[in-house]
C-alpha cells in the first residue's frame, strides 16, 4: 500500500509539473506575440450611476454629462473609449439633444466610442426592444451596433409569460428585450471588437464565436450595481478573465459601478477600478493573432473525458457482473 501511495504521489507531481511547464511556455508565447503586435490606447469610464435614479428621465442629461466629463477630463486621445451597459438610459437612436451630446463626445475626443443603450426596431408585428451596444467613429458617426444575444431571465425578459402572466420583471426599466442576430464583431477600421454585454462575459461559447468570426478584441460592458457590496462583482470579473485566456485576446471591461478592468491574453488583470466610485481606467491593448485549441474545438476535451468516464463505469459494471457469475459457478 505504501508503494502504491508513493507511485500515485510521484505521478501527481509529474503531471502537475508538466502542466505548469506547458503553462509557462504558452505564457511566453503570448508575451512574445504581444511585443510584436499593434497597440491602441483605451479608456474605460465608470460613471457609478445609482440604480434607483438610472432610469429616471430627470437624470438623463446629468448621466450623459458625467460620462462626457470623465471621457474628456484629460483631453487625451485614447483611441477607444468604452462606457458600460446601458450607459445612456434612453433610446440613443432617437435624434435629439441627448443623442447629439453623446455624438459630440466621440468627435471632441477624436476617439472611437463604444457604449450600451437600449434600442428598438419597428415592424408589422410591433416594436422589438434590444439591449444594445453602439460603436461611434472618431468623427461621431454610428459605425455599428450589437444586440445582446443571451438575455437574463426575469431581468430582461419573463420566460413562459403566456403561462405565468402574474409574474413581472424584477428589473425596472424598459419592457422585455428581444435577442439579437448573433455574435457578430463590430468593425473599427482594420480591427473587429466583439462585444459581450453583462453576463455574456462568463459564457465561453459567446467569446469563442467572436474568435471564430475574426474578432481581435473582446469588450465586456456591464452594470453590476445589482450585486451591491458583495463578492459577486469580484466573481463576475474573475470568470470573465477566462474569456481572454481561452481566445488569446485582450479583454477590456467597463462596469457602471465596478469592477472595470483591462485583462491581457494570459488572464492577468493589468489595471482595475474600485467598487462604487466614479473612475476611469487607462491602458494599452495589443492585437495578437493566436489560435487556441479551445477557441477552435470548444468543449471537445470535456466530452472526451465524459465518454471516457462513462466507458469506465460501464466496464466496471460488466467486469463486476462477470466476476459475480463466475463466483456462483
Amino acid at each position: 500500500n505504501k508503494r502504491v501511495l508513493i507511485r500515485l504521489a510521484l505521478s501527481g507531481c509529474i503531471i502537475m509539473g508538466l502542466i505548469y511547464s506547458y503553462g509557462l511556455l504558452r505564457v511566453n508565447d503570448v508575451l512574445k506575440a504581444e511585443s510584436e503586435g499593434k497597440s491602441m490606447k483605451v479608456l474605460l469610464v465608470q460613471g457609478n450611476i445609482e440604480q434607483d435614479v438610472k432610469w429616471n428621465p430627470k437624470y438623463q442629461l446629468e448621466t450623459v454629462s458625467i460620462y462626457r466629463n470623465l471621457s474628456l477630463k484629460l483631453g487625451e486621445q485614447p483611441g477607444l473609449i468604452v462606457w458600460p451597459e446601458t450607459a445612456t438610459p434612453f433610446f440613443f437612436q432617437d435624434i435629439n439633444d441627448l443623442n447629439r451630446e453623446v455624438l459630440r463626445v466621440a468627435s471632441s475626443s477624436r476617439s472611437w466610442l463604444l457604449f450600451g443603450s437600449p434600442s428598438y426596431k419597428k415592424d408589422a408585428q410591433g416594436i422589438a426592444i434590444y439591449n444594445s451596444a453602439f460603436l461611434l467613429s472618431q468623427e461621431g458617426t454610428i459605425e455599428g451596433k450589437y444586440d445582446k444575444m443571451h438575455l437574463v431571465p426575469f431581468g430582461e425578459y419573463v420566460p413562459f409569460r403566456q403561462f405565468l402572466p402574474f409574474i413581472g420583471k424584477l428589473v425596472v426599466g424598459v419592457g422585455d428585450f428581444q435577442t439579437g442576430a448573433g455574435y457578430i464583431p463590430l468593425k473599427m477600421e482594420s480591427h473587429k471588437p466583439g462585444v459581450l454585454i453583462c453576463y455574456e462575459g462568463i459564457l465561453p461559447e459567446a467569446a469563442g464565436a467572436y474568435k471564430r468570426a475574426g474578432a481581435d478584441l473582446l469588450v465586456n460592458i456591464t452594470n453590476d450595481a445589482w450585486f451591491g457590496m458583495t463578492s459577486a462583482p469580484y466573481q463576475h470579473l474573475s470568470m470573465t478573465t477566462f474569456r481572454a485566456i481561452e481566445n488569446r485576446m485582450y479583454l477590456v471591461r467597463a462596469a457602471n459601478t465596478g469592477i472595470s478592468a483591462i485583462i491581457d491574453p494570459a488572464g492577468k488583470v493589468l489595471s482595475q477600478s474600485p467598487l462604487f466610485e466614479q473612475a476611469t481606467v487607462r491602458g494599452i491593448v495589443k492585437y495578437i493573432d493566436q489560435k487556441t485549441i479551445y477557441s477552435t474545438y470548444g468543449d471537445v476535451f470535456i466530452y472526451l473525458c465524459l465518454f471516457f468516464t462513462l466507458g469506465m463505469i460501464i466496464y466496471s459494471f460488466i467486469k463486476k457482473g462477470g466476476s459475480g457469475h463466475a463466483g456462483r459457478i
